[in-house]
């Protein structure tokens, strides 16, 4: 079971701030744009719909690297096996060998997850588990973290960063390091357009999108009520034990009473008048 955020809503139905240990939200496969699934699929396993959990061939060679080189990293995982790794078997490896048993260890997840799933259902588990960095867990977290967005608003040229985030969300991160991400972000789409999902002028307009990503600062800046938010946490604590719920995992929406609109415009006089009162204020008053 993925550990959820909880949601606060304002009373206009507007998301306020979350909870988490990790920042997950949950999505349905019928919300995730289809483009998002091509561009996954094109990258990181185009057979993804014709194997049973494990491409034999790229699995053979991946065994060999990691048990014969102590300098060449595994890859050539399928959706499936990667999914297994982060649903169950972490990737703490220290060396080769640790490497080819944790491989082994994906191979039986994969068969026994493809025995019992839909490739649709391995998919929506996918997008809800796997890290895209900055804290943001699946794909609706991600939309948001980077673009502010939800996943059916995403551009071409947005959806192929985020999937190219995933083969290194800390290399290729696109806030300290856009020429790598964007460098990756065109492998997205020239895989895309090399397996038909997209034309070759879809692939150059979206080679041409700047990536527009959102701040550091931004990312890392509080909400519009953050005291407001931080007394809704604690009465939120206070009922954890009661009702028997975790707030930082079980993904609960707690609906209150703040309009968002109006604290935009609270917050806006503020930063209107505050500066003319702090003048007034240092003239009448001695720190001293």
């Amino acid at each position: 079971k993925p550990e959820l955020a909880t949601k606060v809503f304002s009373s206009d139905g507007e998301v306020l701030d979350h909870f988490y240990i990790k920042n997950r939200s949950q999505v349905s496969l019928q919300d995730i744009p289809k483009p998002i699934v091509d561009a996954l699929i094109a990258t990181e396993d185009k057979d993804f719909y014709n194997h049973w959990g494990v491409d034999l061939i790229r699995f053979g060679k991946a065994m060999v690297k990691n048990l014969f080189s102590l300098r060449l990293k595994e890859g050539a995982s399928t959706i499936t096996q990667q999914l297994a790794r982060n649903l169950y078997l972490g990737k703490s490896d220290r060396h080769a060998f640790d490497k080819a048993v944790r491989k082994m260890r994906e191979f039986i997840t994969s068969v026994q997850l493809e025995r019992r799933f839909t490739k649709e259902e391995i998919l929506e588990f996918y997008f809800n588990v796997v890290y895209f960095g900055r804290g943001a867990y699946g794909i609706a977290s991600a939309s948001q973290v980077y673009f502010g967005k939800s996943p059916a608003e995403l551009s071409m040229g947005q959806i192929a960063t985020l999937i190219a985030v995933l083969k290194g969300p800390n290399y290729y991160d696109p806030i300290t390091h856009p020429e790598r991400a964007l460098a990756r972000r065109n492998v997205v789409l020239s895989q895309m357009e090399k397996y038909g999902f997209i034309t070759p002028e879809q692939e150059a307009q979206a080679r041409e999108e700047k990536l527009e990503i959102k701040s550091e600062e931004e990312i890392l800046m509080p909400g519009i009520a953050p005291h407001f938010v931080e007394y809704v946490r604690q009465q939120m604590m206070q009922k954890a034990e009661k009702y028997g719920f975790d707030m930082y995992r079980d993904g609960l929406s707690v609906y209150t009473t703040l309009n968002a609109r109006m604290q935009r415009y609270a917050n806006q006089a503020v930063e209107e008048h505050l500066s003319q009162y702090q003048k007034m204020f240092d003239k009448m008053w001695d720190w001293k």
